[in-house]
């Protein structure tokens, strides 16, 4: 098969053509002729190898999966060749009692396609049956391949961690990004009043648009952004705070309610942060940990999205070939929505 991938670590420019062998399925495991997958903040960590895990080389970023059912494993009951299927973003070993529970991202032997494992870059994936479903029929394919990774891991943080009542008070860190935008269009739908804060007057406006009830000048000093937040939320502080910044947890902490959620995935400024430790606990604030979601959350997203008409913003399609100019526009910040990347 082909594939776009890395045999060194780097930047965009190491990405390179690749000819594979076919992926040859397990008993319990499908193989996925892809469509078309996306660009994620995932798939440039993988890059540079930011997270330090062992990977084979060459290797295969990609995270995102939707496509069709090429051959099948001799257990495999739920599909048939041809068939149109998306994919759960992480496995693990398939038989501690959370895999089977469906939560595989709570395996302690956890893996994430296109991280530890080879991903959606290249045009044929082996999948365990377990992570496949069929998806809503209301999604092009092209929207498909924005949707996994970014909906599932949204859904995780404000529905599952979150644990949202209606009137909540949202604050989200990195909502311009596309988990983001997500939680913005999720929240929405739950009832939640939504604050924001961006650096950008047009991804502010963006924002907007999308139904955020705020956007703040993050700009503006920590102290600012509290006093803002504080006064939009008439002294009470944000219920459940999403924080995919990494440093900025303190800050966070700082406006954060009585018996406030706080959810904490990303470190795109960094990944250490000091915390108030006596503010958490005096203030009944749970902190929340979490990278990927479960099947049963990636199910209920992509249910409740199209129960509510909810669908992604895409920025741009690039070939495959052109995955380099796609993770160059990530980094960048050129686009408010999905680059897409197609077989």
């Amino acid at each position: 098969m082909k594939a776009i991938g890395f045999n060194r670590h780097g930047g965009a420019d190491v990405l390179e053509s690749l000819e594979l062998e076919d992926p040859k399925p397990g008993s319990n495991d499908v193989i996925v002729r892809l469509y078309a997958t996306s660009v994620n903040r995932l798939d440039i960590l993988s890059r540079e190898g930011v997270h330090g895990m062992k990977i084979e080389m060459p290797h295969i970023p990609g995270v995102d999966i939707v496509g069709t059912v090429e051959k099948m494993g001799k257990n495999v009951k739920k599909f048939s060749e041809g068939e149109l299927v998306i994919s759960n973003t992480v496995y693990g070993c398939g038989v501690c009692s959370n895999c089977v529970a469906g939560n595989d991202n709570l395996c302690s032997k956890w893996n994430c396609f296109g991280l530890q494992v080879n991903g959606s870059y290249g045009e044929l994936l082996r999948i365990p049956e377990r992570l496949l479903s069929k998806p809503p029929s209301i999604y092009t394919k092209t929207e498909l391949a924005a949707m996994p990774h970014s909906l599932s891991v949204a859904w995780r943080a404000l529905h599952t961690l979150g644990s949202p009542q209606a009137d909540d008070n949202l604050f989200i860190r990195g909502a311009s990004g596309n988990t983001g935008i997500f939680i913005v269009m999720l929240a929405k739908a739950l009832g939640l009043k939504v604050i924001t804060a961006s650096r950008s007057k047009k991804k502010t406006e963006e924002l907007k648009r999308l139904g955020a009830d705020y956007v703040l000048d993050s700009n503006e000093s920590p102290e600012a952004i509290k006093n803002n937040v504080m006064s939009i939320t008439d002294g009470k502080g944000a219920d459940i705070i999403i924080d995919m910044f990494g440093s900025t947890l303190n800050e966070s902490l700082n406006f954060a309610a009585f018996s406030s959620r706080i959810i904490s995935f990303g470190t795109i400024s960094g990944g250490e942060s000091k915390i108030n430790i006596k503010r958490l606990y005096l203030w009944n604030v749970s902190l929340f940990g979490m990278h990927n979601a479960g099947k049963p959350e990636f199910d209920a997203a992509f249910e409740f999205a199209s129960k509510n008409n909810i669908h992604p913003l895409i920025a741009k399609r690039l070939s495959i070939t052109k995955a380099a100019e796609g993770h160059r526009s990530l980094e960048n910040s050129e686009y408010f929505g999905k680059i897409i990347l197609e077989h």
